[in-house]
């Protein structure tokens, strides 16, 4: 998203303000004090100066633009700074946005209080209308807060969009050394133990077996008992590794693939489902504890039946794994601990519970609790007035400006004391159900079209008068407004332009048969029918225009919405799979090490004794035994010099460009690096975006290329030369998905190629010092 630019905005409103007063006056010779013109351009230059500073400092800018709003009032001609003067509204806006909550209803207080007093020293006096001007004073500026904190809640949503990217991106670098990690410790346990324990007793029984030949039949023994546990244990752990993570589709599909795979295993499994359909952060909850508590089974109690259990219970649904075996004597333990207290993570993440422990019968239970969705929505969808239900009210209140406020001031002889209270209820109930316009567009737009036909009804039943069918037309606006509704908040977008002609067709007739009821002279002799449709066309073409434009301006404004969060989805979906495609692809190496080299060897350790070759044992096992350390040598590899003193990658930010640079021309490859206002603070998502755009452009090639990266202004700008060939679109998408996340775009560099910009606004709000020699950090060219 790109901001205006702060300028343009003061820019805008002084030309205006200059052009409208003193320069039309000055155009038509009228005389003006040489004094009033010297304020009111002085005040004009002040205020528009000071706008320049409203995203920065709003509260300074505030208190400089009611001084000036209040000598305006008694230095120059009433109304002559009307432009500049909305100056206040617009810091106000700022003010919402950027502080908090009640430090900005008491600035508005304060504001609206110096309002109510201006107005009557203004005007020297209170007349009539001034409890209605303070009304309006009250509904303008609490609705100009509204706007502004319904914008620092998107700011704020946009914020923690760009924080879980930044998390995803993390999980993504991370998720290959944390597989590894995992499985070192799970290979360790299954297997270093008990084939170190093979080779020791049996080079004991060979080096012994002249002066203790007993040792050699318990070597043998041992040897075959040992190899079978840990072949049949590395042959789980194989099937386990192979297993799905996640798998799209309903909660009863995934669990009865799920139980089909330890079947596979040798583990006795039923399967009963009958909750309905889950949603889907209740199903990964659900499908993920039955893999946790079906692995223990496996490992504790291999063999044993299991029965899962999947029901609809009051407030929830309940989930139970039961099996019926007893911890099996000498099965070796391939957990880390942290089994149960990993399905109780799952479980509270939703804020349901989870027990486990043994069963009154014998065997093991797991049972969790996972509330209903709804009834967690339920208790989040409290009512709580917020910004969006004063603007809704706003949004009332202008529809019924125009046919109220007309039904008061007018002085048609038609509006008597009887009638007008019916009037003022139709003009209500026309417009009354724009305050669900969000939550339910079409049902408003359905209301607010049949509404229409209750005036030519009452005027038929002789309840109101034909001469007042102008009131009618002053209430349109509410189709207007419910016609943008269903293009903003509609279900089925695609269908949203369908409310034009539910709009304008019943208004169009209503409007007609209205205006027919009241002929004139030259109407006499005309069908009724003929004028209704007359009338129904000449009104219905300007009302068709206005709805257009109103369904074109929701549209729009939803289609720029849906597209923001669509990429914010997609960016974190694509870190989040890749961090899954990176484990998956460690757990398939891990698997074809296991299966190319420990299994084999370790067969032949079982298989040699059961023969009694106690040497092919020794042989054996020990091969297996360097195979496992080679394996594991793998998984706990020395970090390296871009890493620090935990082992871990360094932190993907703009300073550690120059060690990206490094890695690549590790690889043989010739990167030139030149970085202008290097050490720069910058938010941390955009620090973070930087280091991903050009990772990810770097990633696309392997040839010689250029990376230049200017740090020192907002935008800042990174340019890669030659840019990556991206023939499947895949570098186009990620750029998309970055760029998303913190409103950054792609533009056009001096030299005509492509180049990215990144939002970088300095804390204090003005523009960072352009960087000197010393600052830029140049690296040159590999060899």
């Amino acid at each position: 998203m790109k901001r205006i630019p702060v300028w343009l905005l003061p820019l805008a409103l002084a030309v205006v303000q200059l052009a409208v007063w003193p320069g039309v006056p000055l155009l038509l010779d009228d005389r003006l004090s040489g004094l009033a013109v010297a304020t009111g351009v002085t005040l004009t230059l002040v205020v528009a100066g000071a706008l320049l500073w409203r995203r920065s400092s709003p509260l300074t800018v505030l208190a400089i633009v009611v001084v000036a709003i209040t000598v305006g009032t008694f230095g120059v001609p009433q109304d002559a700074l009307l432009t500049i003067s909305l100056a206040d509204l617009i810091v106000l806006f700022g003010v919402a946005v950027l502080r908090p909550a009640r430090l900005t209803f008491g600035v508005t207080a304060g504001v609206i209080a110096w309002q109510s007093v201006l107005i009557v020293v203004a005007t020297a006096d209170t007349d009539p209308e001034y409890p209605f001007e303070i009304a309006m004073v009250v509904v303008v500026y609490a609705t100009v807060v509204a706007f502004g904190r319904a914008r620092r809640r998107w700011h704020r949503e946009r914020a923690e969009a760009a924080v879980r990217l930044a998390e995803a991106e993390d999980r993504r670098a991370q998720a290959a050394d944390t597989e590894r990690h995992r499985l070192a410790r799970e290979l360790h346990d299954v297997t270093a133990h008990h084939l170190t324990s093979i080779v020791v007793i049996a080079s004991a029984a060979q080096r012994l077996g002249d002066t203790r030949p007993d040792l050699v039949a318990e070597a043998r023994d041992f040897a075959a008992r040992t190899g079978r546990e840990t072949l049949d244990a590395l042959h789980r752990l194989v099937a386990l590794l192979r297993l799905p993570d996640e798998r799209p589709g309903p909660a009863a599909l995934r669990l009865a693939e799920l139980a089909e795979g330890f079947r596979l295993l040798g583990q006795q499994v039923t399967v009963r489902t009958d909750p309905g359909e889950l949603p889907s952060p209740a199903t990964e909850a659900a499908v993920g504890i039955t893999r946790e508590a079906l692995t223990n089974t496996l490992r504790y109690a291999p063999g044993s039946a299991v029965r899962i259990e999947l029901t609809a219970v009051p407030g929830g649904t309940e989930l139970i794994v039961d099996d019926d075996g007893a911890r099996a004597e000498g099965v070796a333990d391939l957990g880390s601990g942290r089994g149960v207290a990993g399905m109780r993570e799952r479980a509270t993440a939703l804020g349901g519970t989870l027990t486990a422990g043994p069963r009154a019968g014998g065997g093991w239970r797991v049972r969790a609790l996972l509330p209903q969705a709804g009834a967690v929505a339920a208790v989040r969808r409290r009512w709580r007035p917020g910004a969006e239900h004063v603007i809704d009210f706003f949004v009332l209140g202008l529809v019924l400006l125009l046919p109220v406020g007309s039904l008061l001031v007018d002085d048609d002889p038609d509006v008597d004391q009887a009638s007008l209270p019916l009037l003022l209820l139709l003009v209500l109930a026309h417009a009354a159900p724009l305050v669900w316009r969000r939550r339910r567009p079409w049902g408003v737009l359905a209301v607010v079209a049949a509404t229409s036909w209750a005036w030519p009804a009452l005027i038929v039943a002789d309840l109101v008068a034909p001469s007042l069918g102008w009131v009618m037309l002053t209430g349109l606006s509410a189709e207007t407004a419910a016609v943008y509704a269903v293009a903003r908040y509609g279900r089925r977008p695609g269908l949203s332009g369908l409310s034009i002609p539910a709009a304008l067709v019943p208004m169009a007739l209503a409007t007609g048969a209205t205006l027919a009821l009241d002929p004139g002279p030259d109407d006499a002799g005309v069908p009724l029918a003929a004028v209704i449709v007359i009338m129904a066309i000449v009104t219905g073409i300007p009302f068709g225009l206005t709805v257009t434009a109103a369904w074109l301006a929701g549209y729009l404004a939803r289609r720029r919405h849906t597209r923001v969060l669509t990429q914010e989805y997609d960016a974190v979906a694509a870190s989040t799979f890749h961090a899954i495609a990176a484990a998956g692809a460690e757990r398939a190496r891990v698997a074809a090490g296991l299966r190319e080299a420990v299994l084999r060897d370790t067969e032949r350790v079982a298989t040699a004794a059961a023969d009694g070759d106690l040497d092919q044992v020794l042989e054996s096992a020990r091969a297996a035994l360097d195979a496992m350390r080679g394996l594991l040598n793998g998984l706990r590899e020395e970090p390296d010099a871009n890493r620090d003193a935990q082992g871990r990658d360094p932190q993907p930010t703009t300073a550690a460009l120059p060690g990206l640079a490094d890695r690549w021309r590790g690889g043989g490859r010739q990167v030139h690096l030149d970085i202008r206002g290097a050490g720069r603070k910058l938010p941390a998502d955009v620090d973070l975006s930087a280091f991903r755009v050009l990772e990810l452009l770097l990633a696309g090639d392997t040839g010689p290329v250029a990376v230049w990266a200017d740090l020192t202004g907002d935008p800042l700008r990174l340019a890669v030369r030659p840019m990556p060939p991206d023939e499947g679109g895949e570098v186009s998408a990620g750029l998309r998905a970055r760029l998303a996340a913190v409103g950054g775009s792609m533009g056009t560099a001096a030299d005509g190629q492509p180049e990215i910009l990144l939002p970088a606004p300095h804390p204090d709000g003005t523009r960072p010092v352009e960087a000197t020699a010393d600052e830029e950090v140049a690296s040159s060219p590999s060899a």
